[in-house]
C-alpha cells in the first residue's frame, strides 16, 4: 500500500533532521597556536620571540612553560611566565621575548590554562609562589635549538694567586684543543696559553634530581686558560668583534680566544 500524500512530508522531515544531526558541529573559534622565532639561536643570551593567538576567555592565570629537553613531561618545566606579562594578553593573543642559555639540548614551550580552584599552596617555587598547574594544555611550540660550532660561550675572567695573571674560563660543545692567544697588539698576538679542559658527568653529582634523567643537564666542556705577564691596576673586559670569537682587553694587551 503506497503512503498517503499527507505522510510524505513527515517522512522527508525525519530524514532531513537525521542528516543534520549527523553533520559535524562547526567550531566557533580556532584552536590556540604557539609559534617561536627564530627556531635556531646563534649563541647563549640570544632572544627568542614566543607568540600565541586564539586563546579563548583569557585568564590572568594562563601561563607559558619553558622545557628542555622538549620531550619533558608537563610538570618538569625549567621556568615559567604568565601570559599577562604581555600587554595584549586579554585579547587572547600576545608575545613574550626571552633570552636563552645554550643547555646543549633543545627547548620547547607550552601554554596552559590554570584555574583558581587548582591553586595548591603546598607546592611553591623558590620565591614562595604557588607552582602553576599543568592539567589543561592549550598549545605547544616546535623545538628550538642552537647553531653548532659557534665556539666558546659563557666566558668568565677570574684571579689566580699571582697578581700578574688572569684566568679565562669558558664552555664549548666538544673537547677539542683550545687556547688563548694574547699580545700587546692585535697583529702581534704571540703569547699563547693552552686551555686545560675538564668535564663532569651525571655520576659525579651527589643526589637526585641532579643525577637523574629529569634534573641532569649536559654541562659541556669546561676550559681553563691562564694568561700571564699582565700589569697591575688596569681594567679587563670581554668584547665581541667581527671575525673574531672573543677579545679580552687587558692592560693595553689584547687577548684573543680561539675556538
Amino acid at each position: 500500500m503506497s503512503p498517503s500524500p499527507l505522510s510524505i512530508p513527515v517522512m522527508m522531515s525525519v530524514v532531513v533532521l537525521i542528516l543534520i544531526s549527523l553533520m559535524p558541529a562547526q567550531s566557533s573559534s580556532s584552536s590556540p597556536t604557539l609559534t617561536i622565532t627564530p627556531r635556531i639561536l646563534k649563541k647563549s643570551g640570544d632572544t627568542v620571540l614566543i607568540e600565541w593567538s586564539n586563546v579563548s576567555s583569557p585568564s590572568n592565570l594562563d601561563w607559558l612553560g619553558i622545557y628542555s629537553p622538549p620531550d619533558s613531561s608537563h610538570d618538569c618545566f625549567i621556568g615559567y611566565k604568565f601570559l599577562n606579562s604581555s600587554p595584549s594578553w586579554a585579547s587572547g593573543s600576545g608575545s613574550i621575548s626571552l633570552p636563552l642559555t645554550n643547555l646543549r639540548s633543545k627547548y620547547s614551550f607550552r601554554i596552559f590554562r590554570w584555574t583558581q580552584s587548582e591553586v595548591d599552596l603546598t607546592k611553591l617555587d623558590q620565591d614562595h609562589n604557588p607552582l602553576p598547574g599543568t592539567a589543561h594544555l592549550l598549545s605547544q611550540s616546535n623545538p628550538l635549538g642552537f647553531a653548532a660550532g659557534r665556539g666558546p660561550e659563557q666566558v668568565h675572567l677570574a684571579f689566580t694567586d699571582e697578581e700578574s695573571e688572569m684566568r679565562v674560563m669558558f664552555l664549548a660543545e666538544d673537547a677539542e684543543k683550545r687556547y688563548v692567544r694574547y699580545g700587546e697588539e692585535e697583529e702581534e698576538m704571540d703569547e699563547v696559553a693552552v686551555a686545560r679542559v675538564e668535564r663532569y658527568e651525571r655520576d659525579d653529582m651527589c643526589d637526585a634530581p641532579a643525577n637523574s634523567s629529569v634534573g641532569w643537564r649536559d654541562p659541556g666542556w669546561v676550559f681553563d686558560g691562564v694568561i700571564k705577564g699582565l700589569k697591575k691596576g688596569v681594567r679587563l673586559e670581554v668584547i665581541q668583534k667581527a671575525g673574531v670569537r672573543f677579545i679580552v682587553l687587558c692592560h693595553g694587551m689584547k687577548t684573543q680566544m680561539k675556538p
